[in-house]
């Protein structure tokens, strides 16, 4: 027993040295250590041969910096985390050995040789490992090597490379704030629901929702209209059993409280068996497009109602027109005029963008085309009343049956003859009204008509009607008078 022991001992002493394995072990064995500051293998300290055995046995990037210039003694792990500085780095000077970080190491020197650790978590440094500068992150613990003196003679560092992690990490730190910048380019809502949709466990408002930081399962309540609630639920649980895109067109309760319109796309996720785990979604602001539909059927609807009463309005012209005429000749003339008239105060209404038009419009284009180079002899005066667009047909067509009777037999038929058009609006028990008068002076002695025309009965009774008021028409000697009594509020219906 004894001379096994021995024996172990003595093969333990001419053991080579150092006594691991790898590639580190010969080229340390090989190494001429006489050029170094170190000395010679045969003349190192235990201390240093203990440490020296030991790193080249782990399997983690070790390297020992020995004496003040830190000679480097490093493992085969090491070697590889050199890359193309190894093996020169072996018995270098850690501060030449890593010029690049000279300053770094120069304060691990100190540091250690100091009988303090240190310790660094995801240091990031640049590092020449293959010719050119890398960004290269490590885990790095620092410790001093106590020598056969009890003082501190080298110092030890563990290093752990975390450089593909941490690039990871940053790729994906730079897709999350691309990802935000996007979405707060976008200007859309975003939300985080839950996989059967009851609860809303994050919503960004953007100004327009009411923002939500924490869960809630009462979202509905707040963001939708009762009326419209089961209609989305009922989106929602379709897409839920389809596993499809959510997309849902619907009213929303803005931030301020009024009304609006969202239009929403939410994506499934999914977890490894292939069930919805939660919802992401965007939603637009689409309230002024709806605005926007909703006035283009108002004005599609209001085109034809005006079509319809432009088509009755012709007919009648050209029934009455036609029925009484005595020259085939003179009916056409007075149905073209008629109908000239009509597109006149269409072009009218449109310029007013198909809202009504106002009195004064109308008068004032019927009366232009007439006497543009003498407008003595028309007066016009009164305040603006908006017209609906069927009162303004009408009483465009009444001005152009009043024009024509004038040029033909009344003021305007001999040079002295002038008409003046005025109206006002008066309170009265009834309400406020619309009083308006067409007088005609300095023309023909006027009489009474044997019968009424049809241009009087359409001024009389037409014009009436539409205006829901009451049109009379005085055939007084100095000139005709048209008389119309009817309430304001006629303007307001469209």
């Amino acid at each position: 027993m004894n001379l096994i022991d021995t024996t172990s001992g003595e093969e333990s002493a001419n053991a080579p040295f150092p006594m691991g394995g790898g590639e580190l072990a010969e080229l340390i064995r090989a190494f001429d250590w006489s050029e170094t500051s170190i000395g010679a293998i045969a003349s190192w300290p235990q201390s240093l041969k203990t440490v020296t055995d030991m790193l080249l046995r782990s399997p983690l990037p070790i390297v020992l910096l020995w004496g003040p210039e830190g000679i480097m003694i490093y493992n085969d792990a090491y070697s590889v985390f050199s890359g193309g500085r190894h093996p020169q780095l072996l018995g270098s000077k850690v501060r030449e050995g890593w010029p690049e970080v000279a300053d770094f190491n120069d304060n691990v020197m100190k540091v250690g040789l100091a009988g303090e650790t240190l310790s660094y978590k995801d240091q990031e440094l640049t590092l020449y490992r293959r010719g050119r500068g890398e960004q290269v992150w490590m885990n790095l613990d620092y410790s001093p090597v106590i020598d056969e003196s009890g003082q501190p003679a080298g110092v030890i560092a563990f290093v752990v490379e975390t450089t593909e992690r941490m690039a990871a990490q940053n790729e994906l730190r730079a897709s999350e704030e691309r990802f935000r910048a996007l979405v707060t380019a976008a200007s859309n809502v975003v939300y985080r629901m839950s996989a059967d949709g009851k609860e809303m466990r994050l919503l960004d408002g953007r100004g327009l929702l009411s923002d939500m930081d924490m869960p809630r399962v009462a979202w509905q309540a707040e963001y939708l209209f009762p009326e419209d609630r089961a209609a989305v639920a009922r989106e929602i649980d379709e897409a839920i059993r389809n596993k499809r895109m959510l997309e849902i067109e619907h009213r929303v309760r803005r931030a301020d409280g009024s009304v609006g319109w969202t239009f929403s796309r939410a994506i499934p996720l999914f977890d490894a068996a292939g069930e919805i785990t939660e919802w992401f979604g965007a939603a637009s602001d689409v309230t002024e497009r709806h605005s926007a539909e909703h006035r283009l059927r108002l004005v599609v609807n209001e085109l034809n109602h005006r079509v319809k009463n432009n088509l009755a309005m012709i007919q009648a012209i050209a029934s009455q027109t036609f029925r009484h005429a005595e020259s085939v000749t003179q009916a056409q003339a007075d149905f073209t005029s008629r109908i000239m008239a009509l597109a006149q105060a269409n072009d009218l209404l449109t310029g007013e963008r198909g809202v009504g038009a106002s009195l004064r419009g109308v008068v004032e284009q019927a009366m232009r085309p007439h006497f543009k180079d003498d407008p003595t002899r028309c007066d016009i005066d009164g305040p603006d009343v908006k017209l609906s667009p069927k009162t303004a047909l009408s009483l465009s067509i009444a001005m152009h049956e009043l024009t024509t009777n004038a040029l033909k037999y009344g003021a305007w038929s001999v040079p002295t003859g002038k008409v003046a058009i005025t109206w006002n609006r008066q309170s009265t028990a009834k309400g406020e009204r619309l009083r308006m008068e067409w007088r005609e002076s300095g023309g023909p002695p006027v009489k009474p008509p044997q019968k009424r025309g049809f241009g009087s009965r359409l001024i009389e009774r037409g014009l009436a009607a539409e205006m829901a008021g009451e049109v009379k028409m005085h055939f007084e000697p100095d000139g005709l008078v048209c008389a119309v009594d009817a309430p304001v509020t006629f303007g307001e219906d469209a």
